[in-house]
């Protein structure tokens, strides 16, 4: 074998090391479902949560096939607080509600989120994140109820991982930070775990609306 594909071997087994498929979900453009995160290296201090630990099923999730979801652009991000959240916690959002989901604008987005987009169906969030190069997305803390992740295949030759998305509802008296790794170098190689983005959403009790944040 040669040094090159030797390589190439060793560069496979580290992702593969870092990311487990989880249940497809169903999506907006077939064959396009993203795969869920997965643990993170136990020496990379975080703890993963999948769409089981969270208990959420998944079902209705639309992943990287909806990259034409939210009936608004750019420049028509709706605030996140624009319409009134629900009473009651409502089920996750099916594929064709988060394809007509506005995109929204969160509360603080700092220059690392940049590229990446909000959309809100009822009091569900969907954040994703479709070009950045996703190692593993984990809960760090607060409610894991009805949190998911998906991490999108590779494309374009790339080897890595490209896209990943967080979804999660926002209720009164919610508290929950999320972070998205990417690679990069370090004292475990190029394929050692770097945080990329902090996700933070809180809504306090006595607060007329949350307040959710990325950076």
């Amino acid at each position: 074998m040669k040094p090159r594909s030797v390589l190439l071997a060793l560069m496979g087994a580290g992702v593969a090391s870092a990311l487990a498929v989880a249940p497809r979900a169903p999506s907006a453009q077939p064959g396009a479902a993203p795969k869920a995160a997965a643990s993170a290296a136990a020496d990379a201090g975080v703890t993963n949560a999948t769409a089981t630990d969270a208990g959420a099923t998944g079902a209705g999730a639309t992943g990287a096939g909806a990259t034409g979801a939210g009936a608004t652009g750019a420049g028509d991000e709706l605030p996140l607080d624009a319409v009134p959240f629900p009473a009651e916690p409502s089920k996750q959002p099916t594929a064709a509600e988060w394809k007509a989901a506005p995109r929204v604008r969160l509360s603080r987005a700092g220059p690392a989120a940049a590229g990446c987009r909000a959309y809100r169906a009822r009091e569900w969030l969907r954040v994703r994140c479709p070009e950045l190069t996703v190692s593993a997305i984990s809960l760090l803390g607060g409610k894991a109820e009805g949190v998911a992740f998906w991490i999108d295949p590779p494309r374009g030759g790339s080897e890595l991982p490209r896209g990943g998305e967080v979804m999660f509802p926002i209720r009164r008296g919610d508290r929950r930070v999320i972070q998205i790794l990417t690679f990069g170098p370090g004292y475990d190689g190029p394929f050692t775990l770097l945080p990329a983005i902090v996700i933070q959403e809180q809504w306090l009790d006595d607060e007329p609306a949350p307040t959710v944040t990325a950076s």
